[in-house]
């Protein structure tokens, strides 16, 4: 496996993306354990949602530089900003939950973000740090690296 730098990236944003959605449930969860059942359909938003910023940090980690601006594409910098987009529509759709005492709809919107955010920068954090990022995952990288 170590010839083959994409696939361990990718197995290891896509582990950390389960992961962190089962976490992101269980927190979920502690205040209406009922989102923590297999059959809740918020419960499988919520991992889908974070094994799919495993995935896209996974494919995004090919891109060193920004596609459009050039500028360098830091890993912290594209794995939070790809958390947090991806994670628009699961906050947009706690818009739509009423107001409870322990949090308003706009608190748990914020905070989904967030936490894709970070969810995102220690996937990409972690899958760079262990299969690498540009040219060397696509086996084209001239320095043999």
């Amino acid at each position: 496996m170590s010839a083959k730098p994409a696939l361990k990236r990718f197995v290891v944003a896509m582990v950390l993306g389960v992961a962190f959605g089962y976490l992101c449930a269980y927190l979920a969860g502690r205040h209406q354990p009922e989102l923590l059942s297999l059959t809740h359909p918020i419960f499988w938003t919520i991992m889908s949602d974070r094994i799919l910023i495993g995935l896209v940090v996974a494919l995004a980690g090919a891109y060193t530089m920004h596609p459009v601006f050039g500028f360098p594409f830091r890993p912290w910098v594209r794995g939070s900003c790809l958390g947090m987009m991806v994670s628009i529509p699961l906050a947009a759709g706690s818009l739509n939950a009423p107001a409870t005492p322990m949090a308003s709809p706009w608190l748990i919107f914020i905070l989904t973000l967030v936490s894709g955010g970070i969810y995102g920068l220690v996937i990409d954090l972690l899958a760079t740090r262990i299969g690498g990022q540009g040219a060397a995952l696509l086996g084209n990288d001239p320095s043999g690296a």
